[in-house]
């Protein structure tokens, strides 16, 4: 159970099948020059400050599990706060049910999380995480963009109109792995135990055969007149059903009845859908952290490469 979890938890936070229809594009434009113009045109006229809510959901027949949050990100630092909600029916057949709120507080180097569990709030820094993250949220480069672009398939416009434009854009998988397993290495996560190392090698190698045979995809709406985002949807159901069952099939693996049944529900009737939306400023005081959050207990098992604060606080 605990193994299972833990590559839920990767599943779900870390890190598809298409439903639509192509339509015709009203407009002359190639569809592919419309997707280069909406993604290279930000980086013209925008820096890298925003606010959006982002809504990940993830459902099995035994039980399900939303991961909800607003992020705000500046050059250099960022500002996360959310909640992790979940509902499942366990191995004895009881239910469990938990929401985990959560406040992130990232600046350059450096990155706080806050949870609370039950009604102690704890935090713990994540250097790495925060090393990562300001990877993602800085202003891309032209050679950026183009990687990107790269790894897009296929575009169809859905809908144009003088001030916007909403785009059905698959990746190719292939490429799309090869992103990540390149990433990976480039950018190693903290090494934890031993038994961490092992699960963490094994859901990478099950990961990279499951984004190789899903069919990934995500509509995209953008405002002509500024090139910021206003929507975007990514349906991952494709990426963990494949997943599941690349688990399955590997042989290392000996699976408890359980654990086979629950990566059964996984990978036949799972359903994870990603939503993201962009904010105004106004949001920004949604993002302010509890009273009680303030006072939170420093876990120290959790702090891997930070000795010199472990230290001070000790």
């Amino acid at each position: 159970m605990n193994k299972l979890l833990k590559i839920g938890g990767r599943a779900l936070l870390g890190a598809a099948v298409c439903g639509f229809s192509y339509l015709t594009p009203a407009f002359a434009m190639d569809d592919m020059a419309a997707f280069r113009e909406a993604i290279t045109m930000p980086s013209k006229v925008n820096t890298n400050e925003y606010i959006l809510r982002e809504s990940i959901n993830f459902y099995v027949p035994v039980g399900q599990a939303k991961l909800e949050f607003i992020v705000q990100t500046k050059p250099d630092s960022t500002r996360m706060s959310g909640a992790l909600d979940v509902f499942m029916n366990d191995e004895a057949g009881g239910t469990l049910t938990d929401n985990i709120p959560f406040y992130i507080d990232q600046n350059k180097k450096d990155m706080t999380i806050y949870y609370k569990l039950g009604k102690k709030w704890e935090k713990f820094y994540a250097p790495s995480l925060a090393a990562v993250l300001a990877d993602v949220i800085a202003t891309p480069e032209s050679e950026d963009i183009e990687k990107e672009i790269s790894l897009v398939k296929d575009v169809k416009v859905l809908r144009e109109s003088d001030t916007q434009r909403t785009m059905f854009v698959r990746l190719d998988s292939d490429k799309v792995a090869d992103a990540i397993l390149e990433y990976s290495e480039e950018n190693p996560a903290d090494k934890g135990t031993a038994d961490d190392q092992e699960t963490q090698g094994k859901f990478m190698q099950w990961l990279d055969t499951g984004v190789r045979h899903a069919d990934i995809w995500y509509t995209w709406t953008v405002d002509k007149t500024n090139w910021q985002t206003i929507t975007q949807s990514l349906d991952l159901s494709g990426v963990v059903r494949e997943t599941a069952k690349a688990a399955m099939d590997d042989k290392s693996e000996q699976w408890s009845p359980y654990a086979e049944e629950m990566l059964a529900y996984v990978a036949y009737y799972s359903d994870m859908k990603e939503y993201t939306v962009f904010l105004d400023k106004k949001a920004e005081k949604k993002l302010e952290m509890p009273k009680e959050a303030k006072k939170a207990v420093l876990v120290e098992d959790m702090i891997a490469d930070k000795p010199a604060k472990v230290g001070i606080l000790r």
